[in-house]
């Protein structure tokens, strides 16, 4: 049970600091490079962080011990549901947006993924050893 918490914990602080990097992004190509790469990485953000969302939210909406046979399924749901809204987004986002920056919405998308690697590992280098 105690691990289950620490998950959702470690879950729900990694969907803010992913949201917190969509607007760093978007800051960060406009002056790098103007509103079309900053509306590009943002999107590109935007579509890395719902992906990820949705993962945290199906892979640990349930807990207990009852619940752990439905945990591996719930799982299996997040990642199939991150992977369409990732593909759906890219499609929507392609077909619909013009003028489009391509290297600023794959870096947008990208620099919400990285934050995926180091927050983890950024939590455990604040907890306290043990």
């Amino acid at each position: 049970m105690h691990s289950m918490l620490v998950d959702r914990r470690l879950a729900r602080g990694l969907t803010i600091a992913q949201a917190v990097v969509i607007p760093i992004s978007s800051l960060l190509a406009y002056f790098i490079a103007g509103w079309v790469a900053a509306r590009s990485a943002g999107l590109g953000a935007l579509l890395c962080w719902l992906g990820s969302a949705y993962f945290a939210w199906q892979a640990f909406r349930q807990g207990g011990a009852q619940a752990s046979k439905q945990i591996l399924g719930a799982m299996y749901k997040g990642m199939i549901g991150k992977f369409v809204i990732v593909i759906v987004g890219f499609i929507i986002v392609f077909r619909s947006v013009s003028p489009l920056s391509m290297p600023a919405l794959f870096g947008g998308f990208v620099m919400v993924q990285v934050m995926a690697w180091l927050y983890p590992l950024w939590t455990a280098r604040q907890r306290p050893n043990n």
